[in-house]
């Protein structure tokens, strides 16, 4: 309403600025003021929503991208994980022949498709409770012996930066045509791209250093044809620069306050609005969720996610003068396989608007009413000046803040952080009487035109949906005792010092070692203890010798002992097997995280000295091939049953009608897993919980045919059974 009125003329503004104009090489396109983002001359109201595409089985991104506009959303904001885009590891930095990038080419065609603008954070680091935070397993191999830092992820050192190169090469040929430059006007197209990721976490380089390797990731892609905005994240040394490339990067807000919102996320914008005099205010991540991690709660579950919480934070944000929003997650995803992060569940649903299983909900409605309410008034609030006026609130839990624009036209906006009751009451103010009704934790915005006696309350919120309804029943599974896992019949021998990566081998599902040793002695296993990486649990190693599982001897932060069976004096040899579990690599990276990089066991000793191992990696070739139907339960069984299992499978096989009902895999179960579906690996189940409950993709599903789930499981204290497992239709 009233838009042209209220825009500013391009390179205009009313704050101090300190950015220099040759930072926007298309200023015609798009470029920013202390205020706005302009996009072809006019101001823009980035309201975006993070979606990622990794993590989401591809045949479904256009239902979810459909109904992320649908609810009023103009962009998406995905990161971009190199180690997905890359699996395999290159000869080097100049070989590209290991690298994937179609599914982010064909993400990019889709958003066109859809009119959606698109922020890009290819990192390299992404954070993202993702494995590695985004960094290949690979990686590590390339680290020099010794090279600049301590810590070499993140760094300056000459080696990291090739290979950053590397993959920023990649991201850059495929994003340049998508810029929206280079579109058609009104067709979507990237708007911002981000340097690196949550960069005040490095404490431990110079901050000359952190901004040298800012600076050189800024040349890269400028180097590479990117031409839109950069941005960063959580990077105090992108802050107050007065010249060079860093002068035209703006570092974002994130934030996620749960209620304590003016506390928490009004301190971060303070800070911004010191520090980066002439840049507008954009959130790189604002809530919309929250993880869930093993041993915790799911994320609906938790405290201070509730949907009002979206509308107190986004109207505080407008309050402040954002310009760009961006809900870090609006779509709920998948750790599928063993991409997830350590201690991550599988389920990455983070209590967003549009969930992982695609169904919609009350966060959903109050984006609708929001994004309605921004698209009328976004930038006209963002231009407008905050009005500093007298006010009585009959509720001293509310509190009232006014911007007024240009031509008169006021906001009144009127919140509490009291999230216990709900509130009734007046605000008195010059003449002017407002009554309201908040939620706990409510929030709403008075628009009065100017001249007017009377205005209006937002947001204005849809009628609830009603929710799908598909007549299904409940399919019963059963319970399930599994079968032992045949063991691998070829094995392949490792040298001391040596891990399977060095081989070629970076999934992180469970892996068979074995070795001879003396019996009698003491069996020393290096592996990560609990809590030695952030708090996190230990890694498992599970050993047998002649058909018995052997009890822990002892064990601190790097091993695990375990005492040998028979006479120590005889000198003679036993064989022990060992499975071994990683729970995963972390999505932070530091020294200690690198020195713990590899997969599987540090090191097998006895008595000091370094043994002989052989290994073999077959649970997820075997998971995959019998959910499939390419591979018989009975081929990878081992009937006689020699000695207490290692891993067991469980086999489920059912048969769905051609209705499209959405499933949820619900499971009781001990020990730590992995699921498979037809073929595909779902994800890691936990023993200890949160999760029960597994989201079953529609396109994985075999609707009017047979399907097959197989579940691998590592025994507990208790055991491997799946006491009770069943599929319940949620649409």
């Amino acid at each position: 309403m009233n838009e042209e009125k209220e825009t500013v003329a391009v390179g205009v503004s009313d704050n101090r600025s300190t950015i220099n104009d040759s930072v926007f090489l298309h200023p015609d396109r798009i470029r920013y003021d202390s205020r706005c983002i302009q996009i072809d001359g006019k101001d823009v109201f980035v309201f975006s929503g993070t979606f990622h595409y990794f993590r989401t089985p591809q045949p479904l991104w256009e239902n979810r991208l459909r109904k992320l506009k649908e609810a009023g959303f103009n962009c998406v904001e995905t990161y971009i994980p190199w180690n997905w885009h890359e699996r395999t590891m290159p000869k080097s930095p100049e070989d590209y022949s290991c690298l994937d990038m179609k599914p982010l080419v064909d993400f990019l065609n889709l958003t066109e498709q859809l009119g959606l603008y698109v922020i890009l954070r290819p990192g390299p680091y992404i954070c993202a409770e993702w494995s590695g935070g985004g960094f290949p397993q690979w990686i590590m191999q390339k680290k020099p012996v010794k090279p600049q830092f301590d810590t070499w992820l993140q760094s300056t050192d000459p080696e990291f930066m090739k290979w950053n190169e590397h993959w920023y090469k990649a991201v850059c040929q495929v994003v340049e045509p998508y810029q929206v430059m280079h579109r058609e006007k009104g067709t979507g197209g990237v708007i911002l791209f981000q340097i690196e990721n949550e960069f005040n976490r490095i404490k431990w380089f110079p901050k000359e250093s952190k901004r040298e390797y800012l600076v050189k990731l800024a040349e890269i892609v400028r180097q590479n044809g990117i031409e839109i905005p950069l941005i960063t994240c959580w990077t105090d040394e992108a802050r107050n620069v007065e010249n060079g490339l860093l002068n035209g990067v703006v570092d974002m807000v994130n934030s996620y306050p749960k209620w304590k919102v003016e506390g928490g996320f009004g301190r971060l914008i303070n800070q911004q609005l010191k520090t980066q005099p002439g840049k507008p205010l954009i959130s790189g991540e604002l809530q919309g969720g929250w993880m869930s991690e093993v041993g915790g709660k799911l994320s609906w579950e938790q405290d201070g996610l509730a949907p009002v919480q979206t509308q107190n934070i986004t109207l505080y944000a407008l309050q402040r003068g954002f310009c760009a929003l961006n809900f870090y997650m609006a779509v709920g995803g998948t750790n599928l396989d063993d991409w997830g992060a350590r201690q991550m569940t599988t389920t990455y649903d983070y209590a967003a608007a549009i969930g992982e299983n695609g169904l919609t909900n009350e966060r959903y409605r109050r984006f609708q009413g929001l994004a309605a309410f921004v698209k009328e008034h976004g930038t006209r609030i963002a231009r407008a000046m905050v009005k500093d006026i007298p006010y009585v609130s009959s509720d001293n839990e509310v509190k009232m803040a006014v911007r007024e624009t240009a031509s008169g036209d006021r906001y009144y906006f009127v919140r509490t952080e009291e999230h216990s009751r709900n509130h009734w009451g007046s605000i008195f103010t010059e003449g002017l009487v407002l009554d309201f009704a908040l939620e706990p934790f409510g929030a709403m915005v008075y628009y009065l035109p100017a001249g007017k006696k009377t205005g209006k309350w937002y947001p204005e919120l849809p009628q609830p949906s009603s929710r799908c309804y598909i007549k299904a029943d409940t399919i019963q599974l059963g319970a399930s005792v599994g079968v032992c896992d045949l063991l691998p019949k070829k094995w392949n021998s490792l040298k001391a010092g040596e891990y399977v990566d060095d081989k070629g081998i970076y999934g992180r599902h469970f892996i068979y070692y074995k070795c001879q040793a003396q019996e009698g002695k003491i069996l020393n296993v290096g592996r990560i203890g609990h809590k030695l990486i952030n708090g996190t649990d230990k890694d498992e190693v599970l050993v047998r010798v002649n058909g018995n599982l052997l009890p822990v001897l002892k064990e601190d932060a790097t091993s695990v002992s375990f005492q040998l069976p028979g006479d120590s004096l005889s000198g003679k040899q036993v064989e022990a097997i060992l499975l071994f579990e990683s729970k995963g690599l972390h999505h932070h990276t530091k020294k200690e995280v690198e020195e713990y990089w590899n997969i599987g066991p540090d090191f097998v000793r006895c008595e000091g000295k370094d043994l002989k191992v052989q290994y073999a990696y077959t649970e997820e070739q075997r998971g995959k091939a019998v959910s499939a139907g390419k591979m018989d339960i009975k081929d990878i069984s081992d009937a006689v049953g020699k000695g207490t299992p290692l891993l067991l499978w469980h086999n489920f096989s059912f048969t769905l009608s051609d209705k499209k009902v959405v499933y949820e895999l619900d499971i009781e179960h001990e020990g730590n897993g992995f699921i498979y579906l037809n073929g595909h690996c779902l994800g890691r189940c936990w023993e200890a919980g949160p999760q029960k409950k597994y989201y079953l993709p529609e396109c994985w599903l075999n609707y009017g045919g047979e399907n097959r789930i197989v579940i691998s499981m590592r025994p507990g204290m208790h055991g491997g059974a799946v006491r009770r497992a069943s599929l319940i239709p949620v649409c």
